[in-house]
C-alpha cells in the first residue's frame, strides 16, 4: 500500500473546487489498484483542504499518472488551487493509537 497526502490551498470558487474533487474521487475509485480516498477541509484555515489517496501498489499509481483524463483533472484543479503532494513512505512502521484510561 502506498499513499499520497495532497494539500490544496484554494484560490478560486469553493463550490467548484469541491465539485471537481468529488468527480476526481469517482474517477479514482474506478481505477485498478485504488485503495482509498479521504477529503477534509481545515477548521483553522478554511481555504485549505487535504486529500489522502491510497493505492495498492506503485504500478497502479504509475498507470494512473499516464491516463489523460487524470492529467486533465489535475490541470483543472490547479486552475483554482495550489497543491503540494507528499508521498507517504510505505517502509515507515504503522503507528498505533493507545487509549488513555
Amino acid at each position: 500500500m502506498i499513499a499520497f497526502i495532497n494539500t490544496f490551498t484554494l484560490r478560486g470558487d469553493r463550490s467548484e473546487f469541491e465539485r471537481q474533487i468529488k468527480e476526481h474521487e469517482k474517477f479514482l475509485q474506478a481505477q485498478p489498484g485504488f485503495g482509498g480516498f479521504e477529503f477534509q477541509r481545515s477548521d483553522l484555515r478554511p481555504d485549505e483542504y487535504i486529500t489522502i489517496i491510497q493505492w495498492r501498489d506503485t504500478a497502479s499509481h504509475r498507470r494512473l499518472m499516464s491516463i489523460r483524463e487524470f492529467q486533465k483533472q489535475v490541470t483543472d484543479l490547479l486552475m483554482i488551487a495550489d497543491v503540494s503532494c507528499s508521498p507517504v513512505d510505505p517502509n515507515v512502521a504503522k503507528v498505533g493509537v493507545a487509549r488513555v484510561a
